[in-house]
């Protein structure tokens, strides 16, 4: 009984499921080529061993193409998702099968989704023997949609890690889901807009023509910023409207339009920008205009007036340029600090706005240099208000708990017929400007024909000076410096240029040509290499004087370099050192005290005396001269020329000479041309005296000849 129920059971089972390897194989037949499914069989090595033709046709392939071949080798959304499962199946000894979903596109554009599993396969003993994949492929749009639908959830992570505002809306402008980071910028909650038109998000008039816009995109399928974007406005819940980048695109799944928009904030992009404008436009200290922008300004105020037919000989409104320069401004920035400086700078600037006229406009063309277009009625309305402005703008200004007076050159120049550009008229205020500043600054001057010959005279000077040294042009000359009994005791070495077609040129016209254009440093070098050249000579005819002192610039003298020079052009002759004088002015020496101490003290080192030249035409303070080193103060010939006749020279001279006796110096006269001031200077103690009544400058071997004369007694 148990064998035939034994029997019996086996044969039903037999009937279940047929074991017999040809039924086997007429199914797995079936199946593989019959079964309208997307098939592919890989080994364990990840090789091809079978393809139907419905996978191939996904990768655009036939499947003898495949055969034999690593799919991984395939660029393609589907070889990446089987790579993907069959690495899942790797990694898990008990997973018998992987899910596998899978969007993809064909060679004519058309979307589906491939959808099935990957399913492992082993023999007897476990092992894996390849991977079987089954896929359905689908293109049916409400598939598709669902597929996307199903990822929602990752796609709105996605959505709300963005920076930037991401809204989707159906065809009609319904929203249909927005991220944290639009509500942020609008002020809703993602419940307050779901649902709701776009519209909502746009300030009149983009909101009422809105629906208008997407009917017609819609009808003509031409848009004017999908995929493109554009600058526009968003209106925040509370009704703020600011401004946006709005980039929009769209998605079409069957017949249904899908538009996404990505907005972002550009309201600091902006003002970033306005304020680079404002900036590239106007002096971020005082606010007014630069100088490319108010050539810009005035010069199209220029071609609007001649388009109105305005004509300066006509006697109707004309324009008035006026150059203003705060002369040595940086004495305020180092006596009071920058914080002073910009301060006063800005008071400047309102009290400017408070003279001229309305309208007027002002920009600033350097660190201490601004310049400003005003309309006048005459030349005589353009002198009362440069007067005026002056005297506002040198008056004491309170700049930052400080009282500060500023010095103000101004040069102005006044619309006529020879100006018919902006160009005209700034070439003559700067003219004008150069002239007061020539003549000490601190003033106002107009423009004058003579002052454009004057500098082109100027620019002619610097043109030959430059070439002055290289073709030998320039020499010295010596003034003897003698004592109470008319000894030659000193020489001062003076400069001279005798130009080859210009004939000899005036040291009053060329020293401040090489000062300016920079030309001093040079011939300063000149002037010291050949007055040591020359000394090396008398101490070898035995007629060097017991000093010979040279006239240093202020560019030279705080350079930082002249000691070297001097110890440079004194190694051959040391001996010369203690016959060597400097000459410097009282400016020259207070524009930076601290260096000109250290620098004299190098030179009394070296054995050079230093003497201050023309003492009392500039600051003379004995604050300052206590502190110099010097050995020598030269008194200026403009007190010396009318003394013994007018008293307070007199009086001026006297002080003089006593305070530089406290102070334990010696005194030279300048400018002495008459025995009626030898003979005052020798009554109030002066030690020394240089002028036309003992000697003009002369060559160096009129000055030898002296010398030896003076000597020839002695030596009897």
């Amino acid at each position: 009984m148990n064998g035939s129920e034994s029997s019996g059971s086996s044969g039903a089972k037999a009937a279940a499921m047929p074991r017999d390897p040809a039924f086997l194989a007429s199914l797995a037949a079936s199946l593989l080529d019959d079964g309208g499914m997307a098939l592919v069989y890989l080994d364990r090595d990840g090789l091809c061993r079978h393809a139907d033709p419905h996978f191939a046709a996904v990768l655009d392939r036939l499947p003898a193409d495949l055969i034999g071949q690593a799919l991984t080798g395939i660029d393609h959304p589907v070889t990446a998702a089987l790579a993907a499962a069959v690495a899942t199946l790797d990694g898990s000894p008990v997973q018998t099968f992987a899910p596998v979903d899978c969007p993809t596109v064909d060679c004519d554009g058309r979307r589906s989704i491939l959808s099935g599993s990957v399913i492992v396969h082993r023999d007897a003993a476990g092992a894996t023997v390849g991977y079987l994949g089954t896929f359905h492929l689908t293109g049916d749009p409400d598939r598709i949609a669902e597929f996307v639908t199903c990822r929602d959830s990752f796609i709105a992570t996605l959505l709300d890690a963005a920076v930037d505002g991401i809204i989707v809306s159906d065809r009609t402008g319904i929203i249909r889901s927005i991220n944290r980071a639009c509500c942020r910028l609008f002020g809703y909650e993602d419940g307050e807009l779901v649902g709701r038109n776009m519209s909502i998000l746009m300030p009149p008039p983009f909101s009422r023509d809105h629906g208008r816009y997407v009917d017609t995109y819609m009808r003509t399928d031409r848009a004017k910023i999908i995929g493109i974007g554009r600058e526009t406005l968003g209106q925040r819940k509370d009704g703020t409207v600011f401004p946006i980048h709005l980039s929009v695109g769209q998605a079409r799944l069957g017949e249904d339009v899908t538009f996404v928009g990505i907005i972002r904030d550009i309201s600091e992009r902006l003002a970033a920008e306005q304020r680079a404008s404002y900036l590239a436009r106007h002096d971020p200290l005082t606010g007014v205009l630069t100088r490319t922008a108010f050539l810009e300004e005035c010069e199209a105020l220029f071609a609007g007036s001649r388009a109105e037919g305005g004509d300066a000989a006509a006697g109707g409104s004309l324009f008035a340029l006026f150059s203003l320069d705060v002369d040595q401004f940086s004495d305020v920035n180092e006596a009071f600090g920058f914080h002073v400086g910009d301060a006063a700078l800005k008071a400047m600037v309102s009290r400017v706005t408070e003279v001229l006229p309305p309208n007027t406009i002002i920009c600033r063309i350097a660190a201490d240099e601004f310049a400003a277009l005003s309309r006048v009625t005459d030349a005589d309305h353009a002198r009362t208000l440069a007067g005026v402005l002056h005297d506002r703008l040198t008056a004491s200004i309170y700049a930052d708990r400080h009282w500060v007076r500023l010095r103000l050159s101004v040069g102005a120049a006044v619309q006529d017929d020879t100006v018919s550009t902006l160009e005209d008229l700034n070439a003559k205020a700067k003219l004008a400007l150069q002239a007061v500043q020539h003549n000490g600054g601190n003033a106002v001057c107009f423009y004058t024909p003579e002052m454009a010959a004057a500098a082109t005279r100027r620019m002619l000077l610097t043109m030959h000076l430059t070439h002055a040294i290289e073709r030998n042009e320039l020499r010295l000359v010596y003034q003897p410096i003698v004592d109470k009994a008319g000894q030659v005791r000193s020489a001062e070495a003076l400069l001279r240029w005798e130009h080859h077609a210009l004939g000899p040129v005036s040291p009053g016209e060329f020293i401040p040509v090489a000062e300016e254009s920079g030309l001093i440093v040079p011939i300063t070098d000149w002037v010291l290499s050949t007055a040591v050249a020359q000394m090396a000579v008398w101490e070898a005819d035995g007629v060097l004087p017991d000093r010979v002192f040279l006239n240093i610039s202020g560019q030279q003298f705080l350079r930082g370099n002249l000691t070297l020079r001097l110890e440079e052009l004194l190694g051959e002759h040391p001996s010369l050192r203690s016959h060597l004088g400097l000459e410097i002015t009282e400016q020259a020496a207070v524009r930076d005290l601290k260096v000109a101490v250290r620098t004299l003290g190098e030179l009394a080192d070296l054995g050079i005396q230093a003497a201050i030249d023309d003492f009392g035409s500039g600051y003379s303070s004995l604050s300052y001269v206590q502190q110099l080193p010097v050995a020598k103060l030269k008194i200026d010939r403009a007190f010396v020329i009318d003394v013994p006749e007018n008293p307070k020279s007199n009086a001026l001279v006297r002080a003089a000479v006593g305070m530089a006796h406290g102070l334990g110096l010696t005194t030279v006269a300048e400018g002495v041309e008459t025995a009626e001031q030898r003979d005052f200077l020798v009554s109030v103690g002066c030690d020394l005296m240089q002028g036309y009544l003992f000697g003009r400058p002369m060559p160096p071997e009129a000055l030898a000849d002296m010398v030896r004369s003076q000597a020839a007694p002695a030596i009897a």
